[in-house]
């Protein structure tokens, strides 16, 4: 039996994808080309099962020579996170923005 390591860096996908193209306005070839997050899982207000997102541009963190390996990457680099939030069992998401 092989295990599979997850992907650490996720295309924005589901209700985050309509969330940020309906709520925040971001076009469609930005969220495919552009941005891109890292997931967590966990729990909201210490009840409510969640996946916790970072949405960052890929091209930024790339010039800038970070490497992102995973979740604690931003906690060492904030300012690369562009959205941030989470998403429900039920595919809703809740964003917000973190840099223009």
């Amino acid at each position: 039996m092989k295990f599979f390591k997850k992907k650490v860096i996720q295309e924005v996908k589901d209700g985050a994808w309509g969330h940020l193209a309906n709520d925040h306005n971001i076009d469609a070839d930005t969220l495919s080309r552009s941005l891109r997050c890292v997931e967590q899982t966990g729990v909201l207000n210490g009840q409510v099962p969640v996946t916790f997102l970072r949405v960052f541009r890929l091209a930024e963190a790339e010039q800038r020579g970070i490497a992102i390996t995973g979740w604690e990457t931003f906690d060492q680099h904030p300012d690369l996170i562009v959205f941030e939030g989470y998403l429900t069992r039920d595919n809703r998401a809740h964003l917000d923005r973190k840099k223009p």
